[in-house]
């Protein structure tokens, strides 16, 4: 027996050795693998406000020198703005929340009071799933 034929088998016993840790290994990786692909993300908790769509610049306050809230809100939106949902009965108390989607609907309903259904992003943030405002424009044309 040659020198060099003993540092093969050896080679060749320690992989063999090591075969059932690197098996083991595959299927733990795997298990995980698929275990984490079956993990149920929570949904988004669902939100509904009601408030006068305006823009995140002006907010409630358009003190710049456009004809109306309607105009400003879609000048500043075209100008780089997102659309906003102003809440509240004050204009102290009022909250900002910027809307995300559904943007041809709010262009249509800017300034005007509408309920927004959709999922929070955050504290001051929604994705806008429903926007009902119909009833609203519905009942103005009727006076």
């Amino acid at each position: 027996m040659k020198v060099e034929d003993a540092g093969e088998r050896g080679r060749r016993n320690t992989l063999l050795k090591m075969m059932p840790i690197m098996i083991i290994s595959a299927v733990t990786i795997t298990a995980v693998a698929m275990a984490a692909a079956n993990v149920i993300i929570p949904p988004l908790p669902g939100v509904t406000l009601t408030g006068i769509v305006s823009d995140s610049v002006c907010g409630a306050d358009h003190g710049i020198g456009v004809p109306g809230d309607p105009e400003c809100t879609r000048a500043c939106v075209e100008l780089g703005a997102q659309y906003a949902l102003m809440v509240g009965k004050l204009k102290v108390g009022k909250r900002m929340v910027v809307l995300h989607g559904h943007e041809a609907d709010l262009k249509r309903f800017a300034g005007k009071e509408v309920t927004v259904k959709g999922r929070a992003l955050g504290r001051d943030a929604i994705i806008v799933d429903q926007l009902d405002g119909l009833y609203s424009e519905a009942s103005a044309g009727r006076k």
